[in-house]
């Protein structure tokens, strides 16, 4: 015996006729969405971290900045060497020169560089195998740069900070037109053979810099 529920689905012809609703084609993720979703739990994990904590606060104290400082400048030395023979060459920002910026901030505060170890240059070097993963990691160094502003803010009241804010204080106002720009670039820089690398990269690239920043020691 035919349910009543089936009953109003029947064609003249007594077959069943489908009427579940159409299938909604599912959202196409840009590059730079899939990228944010990837490297969420990275992102939120770095955030963690005493010394990013102490900096977003605005009250940093001198220690805690010149350390800050020396590891970033160490981090971005050691990607400057990795990237110079992978750099892709739709990357828009490839004059730009974080380390020297770093550099000026410690003369600054009169502190000297810090040492590079063996094994952070052996692992940024192993990371950055390609230009596809370069621009994973020039995804996070890019976007660090953006996040920079909200810290410059944070800090406009920190004597310390604004003593040596080169860094941090990038390019200022034009840095979100540079991200922009930089997403751009991105998205037509890489194949869709590439995306499995790059993303790859872009959370090595933050579970790097997490466990530099940890360190027990300069």
């Amino acid at each position: 015996m035919m349910s009543a529920a089936l009953a109003p689905h029947l064609t003249t012809a007594g077959k069943v006729q489908d009427v579940s609703p159409p299938l909604t084609p599912t959202p196409t993720l840009t590059l730079r969405q899939r990228l944010r979703t990837q490297t969420a739990i990275a992102h939120e994990r770095i955030e963690r971290v005493p010394l990013l904590v102490a900096l977003a606060s605005g009250s940093i104290d001198l220690q805690r900045y010149t350390q800050y400082l020396r590891r970033m400048q160490v981090f971005h030395r050691a990607l400057d060497d990795a990237l110079r023979c992978q750099l892709p060459p739709g990357y828009l920002h490839a004059g730009l020169n974080q380390s020297a910026a770093l550099d000026r901030d410690l003369a600054a505060l009169n502190t000297p560089s810090g040492h590079l170890p063996a094994a952070l240059a052996q692992a940024t070097r192993a990371l950055v195998g390609s230009h596809a993963a370069a621009w994973g990691v020039l995804y996070v160094l890019e976007g660090a740069r953006l996040g920079s502003q909200v810290l410059l803010k944070r800090n406009a009241n920190n004597a310390i900070v604004r003593q040596a804010d080169t860094y941090v204080r990038g390019e200022a106002g034009a840095t979100g037109r540079s991200w922009q720009a930089f997403c751009a670039a991105l998205e037509s820089g890489v194949t869709p053979a590439e995306i499995g690398i790059l993303l790859a990269a872009a959370e090595q690239t933050f579970e790097l810099l997490r466990h530099w920043l940890n360190a027990s020691h300069d």
